[in-house]
């Protein structure tokens, strides 16, 4: 017989398949006493174990970046702040040196004291960050035990993941080939867990009964990702009544899926270039490059973040040309190092700020050590001889910060004509709008750049003054806000004035909901992640640039987001519902 559990609708989505519980926690932590003498040594320990966890964070976000939105992956950055966080280090060391102990119970108990504050917290959100602690501690707890923690499968069988708890470092861990749902005891529906399951499409469902562990591995489920219920042992019309959904859903979403082959043109025939954002080669080199006009956003700073050192001249040389053999003809957008702030380098430590958002980071680093700027646009330049490359500056605030860049280009590219040395002689310089200042004043930058690309994600947050990876305010964040909407009118219409290329590669590209927005005030050219592509391209080509334009006019006089995300939100599911019921019949 059947039985019917309640949790919270985590991702959306139908599941059917063995429910496979698997223990995300190390259950073993060595205790044992130590003299003040050894103190020094697990102080060596525990730096050792900050760096070996930092690598692994990074290279997990690197490997999920093809597949998460930009914001998503930052939660990743996140645990790397935390990892260097101040307080955090000294608390553990203070920890070992007081009481004595090996760092590992340092750890156990440092952790345990943080997440009881969390968990204490009114706002749900920070009662959620709870979760990222743990993660953080269990993941510097392998670093320090040198302990791999095994992939979660059911020997190439279909399964749904059980488990207490559902974190992001999990995420690396499954074998998403044949992961069909996840359902777990703790979690909230704004955990970073739950996001990530939304991004990667699993379904989920979180804060479901403790007797879900009495449901043996194997045991046969469906997940309802919609209405938030767990069916344990389902009976013949339950399987035929979510099997139904499930065959419906797959019809429509092959058809989706045709969909990203087909033209990116508006009803009456207007091109709009969709590209990608990708971090690595690797993430090229799963790029559907028909799909895409260009590879709109090329991160270089993730090559730099997974080194020990600086990468030379040539080994970056080498690394921009396969990037645009992957691409297959695409112009590649190459924007400079992005350091500092959120974005650390092991092995260039930047000084300790109040407030490294607003601080040294982006191109302000790269101008105070040129060095570094320099090798770099070097290295694009030669490669440019290969294929289509652009060079994109991130975090520009002034026209005088765009002028320096741009004598570097002339300097270097003479040098390398003087030398003979093949290049792109005509390539193009591009600025990324991130900061309002800039957007205010862009019709002074325009003059002396090719093309500009807008940074959402951080203009959004300088905008607003919302510190997006701040629980206490992320409720703040909000891409909807008429001052967004109207600054992003303001940026268009002073790039097609100038006939200037203007792109938008934050997160907002890949919002299908925004994209009727986007088009309505004047953009043409659209960077996102792929996972986003084949729906915003379904968006582009049900609209006309009249209905768009009149989209745009609608919102931008609407003094209230939540209004304003009415409007977008009912044009799309208006578009989506039609497609769905063309996909049924």
């Amino acid at each position: 017989m059947s039985r019917k559990l309640k949790g919270i609708p985590a991702a959306p989505g139908i599941a059917i398949a063995p429910i496979v519980h698997f223990h995300t926690d190390l259950d073993f932590i060595p205790t044992r006493e130590i003299g003040e003498r050894d103190v020094e040594g697990e102080m060596r320990r525990l730096g050792e174990a900050i760096t070996t966890a930092s690598r692994s964070i990074l290279f997990l976000r690197h490997e999920m970046a093809s597949t998460l939105s930009d914001r998503d992956t930052q939660i990743y950055d996140v645990q790397v702040n935390l990892l260097h966080d101040k307080t955090f280090k000294a608390d553990l060391e203070r920890e070992v040196s007081t009481n004595l102990v090996n760092v590992e119970v340092a750890l156990q108990r440092v952790v345990g004291r943080y997440e009881a504050v969390f968990d204490k917290a009114e706002d749900p959100l920070m009662r959620e960050r709870s979760a990222d602690i743990r993660d953080v501690g269990r993941q510097l707890l392998s670093a320090l035990m040198d302990r791999d923690r095994s992939v979660y499968t059911a020997d190439g069988q279909d399964y749904i993941f059980g488990a207490d708890e559902f974190m992001p470092s999990d995420a690396g861990l499954l074998d998403r080939e044949h992961l069909r749902g996840i359902v777990t005891v703790r979690g909230g529906k704004y955990s970073h867990g739950s996001i990530l399951a939304r991004s990667l499409g699993i379904p989920a469902l979180v804060g479901v009964d403790k007797v879900l562990a009495k449901a043996p591995s194997g045991t046969p489920v469906i997940l309802d990702g919609e209405s938030g219920t767990l069916i344990v042992n389902p009976g013949k019309d339950e399987l035929t009544h979510y099997h139904g959904l499930i065959r419906d859903r797959a019809e429509a979403h092959a058809r989706l899926i045709e969909v990203r082959f087909a033209p990116s043109v508006t009803l009456d025939g207007q091109h709009v270039d969709l590209g990608a954002n990708v971090e690595s080669v690797h993430d090229l080199q799963h790029v559907e490059t028909e799909v895409v006009s260009s590879i709109g956003l090329f991160r270089t700073e993730f090559a730099f973040m997974e080194r020990r050192q600086f990468p030379t001249e040539d080994e970056q040389v080498r690394m921009y040309e396969a990037a645009m053999e992957a691409a297959k003809g695409r112009p590649v957008t190459f924007r400079t190092l992005d350091v500092g702030g959120d974005k650390p380098l092991p092995y260039f430590r930047t000084p300790d700020e109040r407030n490294p958002v607003l601080g040294w980071r982006g191109l302000r680093i790269s101008l105070a050590w040129p060095d570094i700027l320099y090798t770099q646009i070097r290295a694009i330049l030669r490669a440019s001889a290969s294929g289509h490359a652009r060079i994109l500056l991130p975090m520009v605030t002034t026209l005088d910060e765009v002028r320096r860049c741009r004598e570097i280009v002339e300097t270097i590219r003479q040098d390398l004509a003087d030398s003979s040395t093949p290049h792109d002689g005509d390539i193009e310089f591009g600025i990324m709008v991130e900061v309002p200042a800039t957007a205010i004043a862009l019709d002074q930058l325009l003059p002396h750049v090719d093309f500009v690309s807008v940074g959402t994600n951080d203009l959004v947050q300088y905008l607003l003054a919302v510190d997006r990876d701040n629980p206490r305010v992320a409720s703040l964040y909000d891409p909807y806000h008429p001052a967004v909407l109207r600054m992003l009118e303001k940026i268009a219409s002073q790039a097609i004035r100038a006939g200037k290329p203007v792109s938008i590669c934050g997160e907002i590209a890949g919002d299908h909901y925004y994209t009727m927005l986007l088009v309505g005030l004047g953009f043409r050219e659209l960077s996102m992640a792929p996972v986003f592509l084949p729906r915003v391209k379904l968006m582009v080509r049900s609209f006309t640039i009249a209905e768009a334009e009149s989209v745009a006019t609608e919102a931008l006089a609407l003094t209230d987001s939540g209004a304003i995300r009415e409007v977008l939100t009912a044009k799309s599911r208006a578009i989506w519902s039609e497609f769905l019921g063309e996909a049924s019949n």
